[in-house]
């Protein structure tokens, strides 16, 4: 029987006054917070040990081993801990704790995925390759943000 390919819904969540959780504090979790933080600034992080990029980037990080009943207070967790024995715990704690759960560069466990995002003002644009090819989606990103700034500057001339 063969392993069913995972499908995942590019959507937009409300994460107004909603906690996200970050479990590892290494530099692939300060890469996640530097993303994180384009959105919101309620996200925590927690990891037995925490570079200082993580503690000098203005969130609340709690240096100590993570225990699933912190789970109940977060909305999403991204989890960028590479212990398989780890993610499999973390799994499920997430699904008993009914919480969403992100496994960094590890698509079968994700219950979601986040996208490449380009976002000016109140205009979004998410590029996703069902976690299959993160470069692609970020080329592909990478290529609609050139279109629409050239087209923000054309329109800056067009008026002036």
């Amino acid at each position: 029987m063969s392993k069913q390919k995972k499908q995942f819904l590019p959507i937009a969540l409300d994460i107004t006054n909603k906690k996200i959780l970050i479990i590892g504090g290494d530099e692939d979790a300060y890469k996640k917070l530097k993303i994180l933080q384009r959105s919101t600034n309620l996200i925590e992080v927690i990891a037995p040990k925490i570079i200082n990029w993580i503690k000098n980037a203005g969130v609340i990080y709690h240096e100590k081993q993570y225990s699933k009943e912190v789970l109940k207070d977060y909305f999403l967790i991204y989890s960028c801990v590479e212990d398989p024995a780890f993610v499999r715990q973390l799994i499920r704690d997430a699904k008993e704790a009914g919480v969403l759960l992100n496994v960094h560069d590890q698509p079968d466990f994700c219950e979601f995925v986040s996208p490449a995002i380009y976002k000016q003002s109140n205009i979004s644009v998410a590029v996703s390759s069902n976690g299959e090819d993160v470069y692609e989606s970020i080329r592909v990103r990478n290529q609609l943000k050139d279109y629409f700034e050239n087209y923000q500057l054309q329109k800056q001339l067009i008026a002036n």
